[in-house]
């Protein structure tokens, strides 16, 4: 991809992060968004939702590794970190054509790849819903799937 493609799909990811928001979190809806992610992953992966460094839910399915379970670890320290989505993060990255490893201000391990997705009530970042196993698009694709059928089954899931 260009460095404007890479802006195209930033744009995006942005437009999902700020329609994808939540007027309240609860333990209810982590569970409930866990469970709807297992049963619509279509390989083995690894997911966790995590809301004021809590771990509200997690799950590893049968074919996941302790390798799934450390990208996530490094995915959610970038959430922590920058305050987008990982996939946003990876896109802004390349579309400025810039890496994490010159980036002054990032002093932990952390990883670019899609995957962990902002929990945000109204503005404010609360956690986030990560998933690792897949291709990083297609990882944050079963999440931003996943909450935009919640948004249509639910009132109180994310706005639209």
């Amino acid at each position: 991809m260009t460095p404007d493609q890479h802006a195209a799909r930033r744009a995006d990811i942005e437009a999902e992060e700020n329609r994808l928001t939540f007027d309240r979190f609860d333990f209810a809806q982590a569970w409930a968004i866990g469970q709807a992610l297992v049963a619509a992953a279509p390989a083995p992966v690894a997911i966790r939702i995590v809301v004021g460094g809590r771990v509200l839910f997690a799950a590893a399915l049968d074919g996941t590794c302790a390798s799934n379970d450390a990208w996530l670890d490094l995915k959610f320290a970038a959430l922590a970190h920058f305050g987008r989505s990982t996939l946003w993060l990876h896109h802004d990255l390349r579309a400025r054509e810039r890496t994490l490893a010159a980036n002054p201000s990032v002093q932990r391990p952390m990883a670019d790849h899609g995957g962990v997705f902002p929990i945000r009530i109204g503005a404010q970042m609360v956690g986030g819903i990560g998933v690792s196993g897949l291709p990083h698009e297609a990882d944050h694709a079963l999440i931003v799937g996943v909450l935009d059928q919640l948004a249509q089954a639910a009132h109180g899931q994310p706005q639209r």
